[in-house]
């Protein structure tokens, strides 16, 4: 079984991947993946680019989720995307098994505005979701 989780270095990512860790199996390959968003004010103003700081804690972010499932016994790939979180994770996801994210508990407000990652993969992944609250 191929299991993809999203991986922010948010709390609600880390306990996605307490998640997979818990429902891993020896054959299992599981994959983090993280993305790069642009800034949104930057993108409206100059074109869409990426800050480099942006791409450097995503960089982290997969170094720390890595580290963290390798002291449970999981071995793990990552992969590193740039752009919409929701849809990196959906691409990354076309041949998976199962995909796991967290959830923030976006106010409705900002749910509107931003959307919410977790939805978009409910909503566009042709596996089956498990979002963690």
């Amino acid at each position: 079984m191929k299991i993809v989780v999203g991986y922010d270095g948010s709390e609600s990512a880390k306990r996605a991947l307490e998640r997979a860790s818990s429902v891993v199996r020896d054959q299992d390959q599981v994959v983090v993946v993280a993305a790069a968003e642009s800034h949104v004010r930057a993108a409206i103003t100059e074109g869409a680019h990426l800050d480099p700081s942006e791409i450097q804690r995503r960089r982290k972010d997969l170094d720390e989720a890595r580290a963290f499932l390798s002291e449970r016994g999981v071995e793990a790939e990552t992969i590193e995307g740039q752009g919409d979180p929701g849809a990196v994770i959906v691409e990354a996801a076309k041949d998976a098994d199962l995909v796991i994210v967290g959830t923030r508990g976006l106010n409705p407000i900002k749910r509107i505005v931003l959307g919410s990652v977790s939805s978009k993969v409910v909503h566009r992944a042709d596996c089956d979701v498990l979002v963690v609250r």
